[in-house]
């Protein structure tokens, strides 16, 4: 029995959509990453990673996660998010011989929507 009292404030949900990651690491470079989320809940979210040393505790970073849908409409949701927490993932995708990591992040303030108009 799990005696642990629940410190979230939303459910997680799992989804599989693309996310672009821009950060800085601790010597100031420039990292971008482009992945898979993990899950999303009403704060924040979780992506896979294979390039954990390019993330911290309290980093900020600019999260873009790309909507599916058809080939004439480009959109995704764009923000920040700080990162909260770095460790094993929960996905089966984890669990082969080169593990990614997860990295959870606490959304700064909610995504808003952008959608590319040049092909319109």
């Amino acid at each position: 029995m799990d005696t642990l009292p629940e410190r979230r404030d939303f459910n997680r949900f799992p989804i599989d959509f693309e996310i672009e990651v821009v950060s800085q690491d601790r010597e100031g470079v420039w990292c971008m990453e482009k992945t898979t989320l993990e899950d999303v809940s009403g704060e924040g979210t979780r992506f896979l990673t294979n390039q954990a040393d390019n993330y911290y505790l309290g980093q900020s970073l600019e999260v873009m996660i790309f909507l599916p849908g058809t080939d004439e409409v480009k959109a995704w949701m764009k923000g920040s998010a700080t990162v909260v927490r770095i460790g094993p993932c929960s996905d089966p995708v984890a669990k082969e011989n080169n593990q990614p990591v997860c990295v959870a992040v606490k959304l700064d303030a909610p995504l808003h929507f952008e959608r590319d108009d040049q092909g319109i």
